[in-house]
């Protein structure tokens, strides 16, 4: 009896485990992709043109506050 529980324990805290260390090593993946295109190129690439979007908006609600005081 306590050989099958300690096979069971064995084998599904092993998966338990393995299953943790995958997203952790997908989502390290993912993290390094990100930062690769966010600052590889940051005037043309996908940095640049979130720079820009956030640029634009700042300039948006500038003019905004300018006139509607």
């Amino acid at each position: 009896m306590f050989e099958i529980l300690n096979y069971l324990r064995v084998r599904y805290v092993s998966e338990k485990a393995q299953g943790i260390v995958e997203y952790a090593l997908l989502l390290a993946f993912v993290v390094a992709i990100a930062a690769a295109v966010l600052t590889a190129n940051n005037t043309d690439g996908l940095g640049g043109a979130i720079s820009k979007a956030f640029g634009k908006v700042t300039t948006q609600i500038n003019s905004f506050k300018a006139t509607g005081e």
